[in-house]
């Protein structure tokens, strides 16, 4: 699914935040994993997706995606996951290009603000299978991000949507999120779709990741009910998760906010990451 309307922050650092991160390195450390020199800190990440509304900070999400320019625009203690674009499939490049990507960090001063949190890189950028160099390319896009932002608490992202790609994105940056949609028109949701894609994910050597909520409806894609999406958390719950990017604020006219069912749930999760919702 294309989203290239989409908009992409992380709280300010505390000495929570701080436990929480070596908490992560302890328990990597323990299973074995090979940490790369980036080593942002690790509280749960709660994003949510194509909004600057204040209003999300009152729902517990600590990031909120935004292009560059509209970093300052922030008012919250919350901090930004900056976009930075997007990957055009149809021709397989960048919709900016590396001299765009410095003009911006330069002009709006992102490696110096204490708002940025991470960097959105790139957001399923290979679905098609029309590019067999996009995972190269956001390794590479990845790469210029950091030798313009060396902060390693700061951490750069990309969405993967197939899991067939899983291998070729591992590494290629800090994070990788994934988004499985379970629940379509018509039909009951299909309770094993997170499942698969989280059994993917450790086959293909992947142990940084994020869930992408069905927070919509376009399309095949409808709303879940509450119930619903409290079964998805769940099941992302019990995994190695570090966080969850909520999709979407809006998007093709729907409006999270008409559905105050879902963002009690998205509330209490966003509260009490924790606190283990029931699986459907």
């Amino acid at each position: 699914m294309t989203k290239s309307d989409v908009r992409r922050g992380w709280r300010h650092k505390s000495r929570a935040v701080l436990a929480a991160a070596l908490l992560l390195v302890a328990t990597l450390s323990c299973h074995g994993e090979q940490r790369e020199r980036h080593g942002f800190a690790a509280g749960f990440l709660s994003v949510a997706l194509n909004t600057t509304d204040p209003v999300t900070a009152r729902y517990g999400y600590s990031l909120v995606d935004v292009t560059p320019e509209h970093v300052s625009k922030i008012t919250t203690d919350q901090r930004a996951l900056v976009w930075l674009g997007g990957y055009d499939k149809a021709r397989c490049r960048w919709k900016w290009s590396d001299g765009e990507i410095r003009t911006r960090f330069a002009r709006y001063g992102l490696a110096r603000s204490s708002r940025v949190a991470g960097y959105f890189v790139a957001d399923e950028p290979n679905t098609d299978l029309n590019c067999p160099r996009a995972a190269a390319e956001v390794r590479a896009r990845s790469a210029l991000v950091r030798s313009l932002d060396r902060d390693t608490d700061h951490f750069t992202l990309v969405n993967v949507d197939d899991p067939n790609q899983f291998a070729a994105f591992r590494g290629a940056t800090d994070v990788m999120s994934v988004d499985v949609y379970p629940c379509l028109v018509a039909r009951p949701c299909d309770w094993s779709k997170i499942p698969r894609a989280l059994s993917r994910l450790r086959a293909a050597g992947v142990t940084r990741y994020m869930g992408m909520l069905q927070a919509f409806s376009y399309a095949q894609w409808r709303w879940p009910t509450a119930d619903e999406l409290t079964g998805m958390i769940a099941q992302w719950q019990r995994s190695r998760w570090l966080g969850q990017l909520t999709f979407s604020w809006h998007y093709k006219g729907g409006e999270l906010t008409d559905h105050p069912e879902l963002l009690r749930v998205l509330k209490r999760l966003n509260e009490a990451p924790h606190g283990l919702f029931p699986l459907p």
